[in-house]
Formats: structure tokens, sequence, C-alpha cells
């Protein structure tokens, strides 16, 4: 086992099967990509029972990796464990793991893996499955543990989950994205070297690369909050090709950050998406694109946060 701490926040990573013991522990059990109200309600009930130990069981490697070809994904490993830590687990156990992990069948899972960690309660959604194939439920873990089933929570009439926090994202419907999270959609990267045409123009962005496949709205100009060293500024945020200065061959990222200066390449930097504000267009000239993110800095400034 290793054990490091994030911020006073306890993290065991274990192999499967790797034994534990931790008094009273509280597990959760699920994939828990974007931490939404469904997970956070797991934690609630779990932390209402009253137990000492109450921590999500998470993997370093995400099976939708493993299995298809996926979308992308709301958080990283690292983002989850700094949203539970946030919502207020008491720490966290990571499994490290390889895709042959997911080869397990769920009574070897259960017996192998679960055991090893000798929880008191685990706590599931009404939908969890589990193992390989996924034929294990909430009702195969009673036959040897103390299970907590919680009811799905809805949105709308629809189940708050990741694919449709995905499908909200597709349709930049902000609204419906910050309702089934519980707050803004927020990314991360890292500020790199760009052409710095919108320096020449009044308009210096930073342009971020992205470590990590998270899943993006589409191709449009958004307006957000860019945090700096834990400071927010009201930002215009850029996905597209820049079609009017020279067309890129991939998208890129790039923010405009409201009332900032400095030098801040290299610096890690957090994005939360508020509104859409339009599409990405091919401007006739360099004054016209001025004129229009002046406009855009006009509504961002109005924008109510």
């Amino acid at each position: 086992m290793r054990y490091r701490e994030l911020a006073g926040f306890p993290l065991y990573y274990l192999k499967p099967g790797e034994n534990l013991t931790l008094e009273e522990l509280t597990l959760l059990l699920g994939n828990f990509d974007g931490v939404h109200r469904g997970h956070q309600r797991l934690l609630l009930e779990a932390k209402d029972k009253g137990t000492k130990n109450v921590m999500p069981l998470l993997f370093s490697l995400d099976p939708g990796l493993v299995f298809h070809k996926h979308q992308g994904f709301l958080t990283s490993l690292e983002d989850r464990l700094r949203l539970f830590r946030s919502y207020g687990a008491d720490g966290a156990i990571i499994l490290e793991v390889d895709a042959s992990f997911y080869d397990l069948n769920a009574s070897t899972f259960a017996e192998d893996v679960l055991k090893a960690l000798n929880p008191k309660l685990l706590v599931v959604g009404s939908d969890y499955s589990f193992g390989k194939g996924k034929k294990g439920n909430p009702q195969t873990l009673r036959e040897d543990f103390n299970v907590l089933e919680v009811p799905l929570l809805e949105n709308h009439q629809q189940k708050i989950s990741t694919s449709s926090i995905i499908a909200a994202l597709k349709k930049r419907d902000f609204q419906e994205v910050k309702e089934e999270l519980g707050r803004l959609y927020e990314i991360k990267g890292t500020v790199v070297k760009g052409f710095q045409n919108g320096r020449k123009i009044g308009f210096p962005t930073a342009n971020l690369s992205l470590d990590f496949p998270y899943v993006l709205p589409p191709t449009g100009v958004y307006n957000g909050l860019v945090y700096v060293k834990g400071r927010p500024y009201k930002s215009i945020i850029n996905i597209g090709n820049n079609p009017t200065i020279g067309l890129l061959k991939e998208n890129r990222l790039e923010a405009y950050l409201e009332n900032f200066s400095g030098d801040i390449y290299g610096s890690l930097l957090y994005l939360d998406f508020v509104t859409f504000l339009r599409e990405e267009k091919k401007f006739a000239s360099l004054a016209e694109l001025r004129e229009t993110l002046e406009n855009d800095v006009k509504s961002l400034r109005e924008l109510k946060l």
C-alpha cells in the first residue's frame, strides 16, 4: 500500500486484493466520472450513517479507456479526488489496475477485492453494476456485505448521469449541466505559447494544453470563469480553429481574461463554462474581429455570476 495526502485528505493506493484495515470503513462504489449530484447523494447518505471513514473506491485506469472509444471524460482521477475532498469524504481508496483487472467476474471482484478492504458498509446507486459483463448488482453484493442502496436522483424526470451531462454539454445547455453537476462544468490545463495574434489586436489570450481527454462543448465562443492561482477572472473562452487569422488543422482552447495582466506561461488554469455566447466565424477583417470581441467583453461585464 502507498499512502499520501492531498491537502490533509488521506489517499490509499492499493493493488487489487491488497488488505486494508480502516475502522468502520464505509465504501462508496461507482465510476464517479463527474462526481455529479447523484454521486454526491451517495456521499451524503453514507455520512448520515455516522461511520468514521466514508470513502469512494476509485480506479487508476478508467474502464472507459478499456472497453470502447470514449467521448471524453468529465473529470480526471485527480479532479475526482479534489471534488470528493470538497464534498466532505474522509479520504479515498485508489486501486492501481491495468486492463486485465476488468476481466474479473463479479464474484471474484467481491471475494478478492472488496473483502480485502474490510468494509463495514457498501453504498451504491440502485443501478450499480460490476464485474465482467456487469453481472454483479446491489442484490449480489448483499450476499456478502451490508449494503445501502440509494435511489437514483432525477432532474426534469431524467436520471442524473455522466451520459446525460455529456449530452447537455454537447447541446451547450449549461443550465442543465449546472443542475446535474451541482456546480459549473470545470476543466483544467496548462498555459502554452500560442501565435500571439490576440495580443496584436488588443485581446491577449491564454492558450491551454489539456493533458486529459475532457469532454468539450462544440466549437464556439463562451462566457466563463478562469481561475489563476485560485483567483477568478471573468473570461471569454474560445474553442475553435482560428478561421479569421489562419485556419488551424486542429481546434484549440484559448481564453481572454478580463482585467488580468501578467506572464502565466506554464501555469495551471481552471476554466468554468457559464454560457454560450456565439458561434466561431470567419470575419472579413481583423477590425471586424476586434469590434466583435469588444462587444463580447461588454456582454461579459454584464454577466451575473
